[in-house]
């Protein structure tokens, strides 16, 4: 009989390991992952292992989607102009991008504008609605913003110009007097069980236009599949559930991206120099960064043009120029980072701004310190007017909506879910603000190691370890929030050999006296002491075909361990 029970010890991470399923041990590959079909209620041939962009729901579904969608159609035809309110990060110039295109692709006169992230900040003011109205435009489209912009949709409605909004985050109790509203969120909706981001709703919606002129005999010969690049970018750079929808629209964007990627996207991954099979990694470090830096350090529309663009020259030098500025992102965040810490010295709470720091970087620094020093961090930039604004980052078990609710009395307004959030401290109340923040994080920090868990598919012995069960466990892919990677747990190794790789990366020889397998840490930050030669440990991580070495090798990509 198997011991079906895991280590009540630590990692090294501080987590408790917890069964993710029904506990599971396998000595050898067949049984591995029959036993992981089983505990994730699959077989083989699931649909699951091959999404098909036939299986994503009916955009008629969603809530207003009828009238919205007529509504677009009608100014198609009719040849109104349109204006799209899009939004600075990666979702919203990829949302606003696709939507560019796929009209104009139409014949229709498109223009569109993003707010600049320090001067407007998120959401749609009621100058650019009154601009768009005084050019001509009589209907508007929100793409990742607008639900809470009651002005906006006010000024919109008295000035007789139709703002549908298109947006993911959530409602407020009441809705705006928007001509309509498509978000998931509502409460009278929850399209595709509210997992989509602002890029997928606006998807969705072109689904639904292409269906209303194609039943008028005038579908557009534009192919729509030509935007999934864009979307899956989207969507994992505002790290959605890989799951349901999700999960069909990213599979088939990341094909598109490896195969047929758009102008822009092409030119994106060669300043990035991606050598590799683009992944959901691959999205989330190389090719989203850059998007995200135009509206961190500049203006999102740089961002936006390279995405909708046909010209090749163009999306060159656009590429270019995001790359040079995700350049210039690092140094700032670096630089702001070191501030940060002379600036907090040896001080437990983690609250501080300067006038110095851009707003674009704050949320990184927050993200930082938080990973650093293990405990919530809340990093603020002085605005034009003088006001204090802070991005906040936690770490888990610790919940930043909830801090944020304990510091309200402090703040003008704020915003946030577990891991992020932010909001503008009320004038002349900053200290009282720190000590808050520190008395809240105290409270919280009392019981976060409680939730520091790691979940475990299932206990692995090294013959388990195969390259036919690395090849299986490649199908789950896209892997990512909602749809995380298989994780194992194998007992006692013995470290036989340690190399040091450039950029923190080790490289092990383990064994259990009779296999040997390869295992590397990428980043062994708090695990280096026992990872070290002639010692024992359980390793928790994923196998993964090692594509450096070929030929059907597998290693062992360790993410914790327990000593023993």
């Amino acid at each position: 009989m198997y011991n079906m029970s895991l280590p009540e010890q630590r990692s090294a991470k501080g987590c408790r390991l917890s069964w993710r399923h029904e506990p599971l041990h396998a000595d050898d590959p067949v049984t591995a992952w029959q036993s992981l079909l089983h505990n994730r209620g699959l077989n083989e041939s699931d649909p699951f292992f091959s999404p098909r962009l036939s299986d994503l729901p009916d955009p008629f579904l969603m809530t207003d989607m009828d009238k919205a969608a007529s509504r677009v159609a009608d100014a198609v035809e009719n040849g109104e102009a349109i204006h799209i309110f899009g939004d600075f990060d990666a979702d919203g110039v990829n949302g606003t991008a696709i939507l560019v295109e796929a009209l104009h692709s139409t014949g229709a006169e498109v223009t569109f504008s993003i707010p600049h992230r320090a001067d407007e900040g998120h959401g749609i003011g009621v100058e650019p609605v009154r601009a768009a109205v005084e050019a001509g435009c009589k209907l508007g489209l929100s793409v990742d913003t607008g639900t809470t912009c009651f002005d906006a949709c006010s000024a919109a409605h008295e000035l007789g110009f139709d703002l549908i909004v298109s947006d993911h985050h959530l409602p407020e109790s009441e809705l705006p007097a928007a001509f309509a509203l498509l978000n998931p969120a509502r409460a009278d909706c929850g399209f595709a069980d509210r997992q989509l981001c602002g890029t997928g709703v606006a998807f969705f919606l072109l689904m639904a236009v292409w269906k209303v002129l194609g039943d008028r005999g005038n579908r557009p010969a534009f192919d729509l599949r030509q935007l999934l690049d864009r979307v899956a970018v989207a969507t994992v750079a505002d790290v959605m559930d890989l799951v349901g929808a999700n999960r069909i629209l990213v599979y088939h964007g990341l094909q598109r991206l490896n195969n047929e990627p758009s102008v822009g996207m092409r030119a994106l991954i060669a300043v990035a120099k991606v050598k590799k099979e683009i992944s959901v990694e691959t999205i989330g470090f190389y090719l989203a960064p850059r998007i995200n830096a135009a509206g961190r350090l500049q203006h999102g529309e740089a961002a936006m043009r390279l995405l909708s663009t046909r010209d090749e020259d163009e999306a060159a030098r656009l590429a270019s120029e995001l790359d040079e500025t995700n350049k210039q992102r690092r140094l700032v965040e670096a630089e702001a980072f070191k501030q940060a810490e002379l600036i907090l010295g040896d001080s437990r709470t983690l609250a501080l701004y300067d006038q110095r720091w851009h707003a674009g970087v704050v949320g990184l620094v927050a993200g930082r310190l938080a990973r650093k020093h293990g405990r919530p961090a809340a990093v603020g930039f002085v605005t034009p007017e003088g006001a204090v604004r802070v991005s906040l980052r936690g770490r888990p078990g610790f919940h930043i909506g909830e801090l944020l609710n304990g510091c309200s009395e402090h703040l003008e307004g704020f915003g946030g879910h577990a891991g992020a959030g932010g909001g503008t401290i009320k004038a002349g109340q900053w200290d009282r603000f720190c000590e808050t923040f520190a008395q809240v994080v105290a409270d919280q920090a009392e019981h976060a190691s409680d939730f520091l868990s790691h979940n475990i598919d299932g206990v692995l012995s090294l013959g388990a370890l195969h390259s036919a069960l690395a090849d299986r466990l490649a199908r789950f892919e896209p892997i990512g929030k909602g749809n995380p990677a298989c994780s194992w747990l194998i007992r006692d190794l013995h470290i036989a050999d340690r190399r040091n790789l450039k950029g923190g990366v080790v490289r092990l020889k383990l064994t259990d006296g009779s296999h040997w397998i390869d295992g590397i840490v990428f980043g062994a930050n708090g695990m280096s002491d026992a990872i070290e030669p002639g010692l024992t440990v359980s390793v928790i991580g994923q196998l993964q075909k090692d594509e450096w070495r070929g030929n059907g090798a597998v290693q062992f990509v360790i993410e914790d361990l327990i000593t023993s």
